[in-house]
């Protein structure tokens, strides 16, 4: 934009929050804004009319019609009393009350449910797992949280995180459980009888072979909010060397967790 072209304008004298335009001069631009905003003057109406400036210098270029420098402020009138009349007529927004979050639901009387999770720890180059196995008082039977090599994909170290689950808890002797994570892609697979072909489904294969022909092992999916505390297990294995395990407990640091996720 030519400054020459703002300073050629005749009619700022005819706007009182702009009539300073012609007592003062100002080197560029920016510095007529900065000037107009520490002034408290009309920065509104000033912006619009450089925007107007700029759209008809390409008016001009690009096009054989003509567009008067007169025009210019009538232009700039009307371009602002349209955008406030925008604002004006825009839906306005309602507090939407913010749903509670989730909570881990514990298992029906007599099951138990194991919960796993994952975590890229990509300044370390290191992976963490975690697991958590309650039973359906939200007690804790036992928890792991484990730290790995890193995988290129965030879905494979979660289903390293579930396979994991899956051998821990039948390390415990469990062969009856509900599995849960707040993974889709995971939990779909598991839940299928196909063979995936996906980069982890392999690792899930392996880890559906441990479940022995007697055993009832389910899979379910929970939303992040609702897998908290097995989450926090899982940052716990950034802290691990190989890994931890605690047996009718969780890490000290986590107990209250465990409290708020059941209420």
């Amino acid at each position: 934009m030519h400054y020459g072209v703002v300073t050629s304008l005749r009619r700022w004298d005819s706007i009182p929050s702009l009539d300073f335009r012609q007592a003062k001069t100002f080197p560029s631009i920016p510095k007529v804004l900065v000037y107009t905003h520490e002034e408290q003057r009309n920065v509104e109406f000033m912006a619009m009319v450089m925007w107007t400036i700029w759209h008809r210098r390409n008016q001009v270029r690009t096009s054989s019609k003509e567009y008067p420098l007169s025009q210019v402020f009538h232009a700039a009138s009307e371009a602002l009393a349209t955008f406030h009349q925008a604002i004006s007529d825009a839906p306005k927004q309602t507090n939407h009350t913010r749903p509670a979050p989730v909570k881990c639901s514990p298992p029906p009387s007599g099951k138990i449910k194991v919960n796993f999770d994952s975590a890229l720890f990509k300044d370390i180059g290191k992976a963490g797992l975690g697991v958590i196995i309650r039973d359906n008082n939200g007690q804790a039977i036992a928890s792991l949280s484990e730290q790995a090599s890193m995988p290129f994909s965030p879905d494979i170290v979660e289903a390293m995180a579930a396979a994991r689950a899956l051998s821990f808890a039948q390390d415990l002797g469990y062969t009856s459980f509900i599995l849960e994570g707040d993974s889709a892609n995971i939990i779909t697979t598991l839940s299928s009888d196909e063979t995936s072909l996906s980069t982890y489904g392999h690792i899930l294969s392996s880890g559906k072979d441990m479940i022995g022909a007697d055993s009832c092992v389910s899979f379910s999916h929970v939303c992040r909010s609702g897998n908290s505390v097995t989450h926090n297990i899982t940052k716990h294995a950034r802290y691990v060397r190989g890994f931890s395990v605690w047996t009718e407990d969780v890490s000290s640091h986590l107990i209250f967790i465990i409290f708020a996720d059941y209420g």
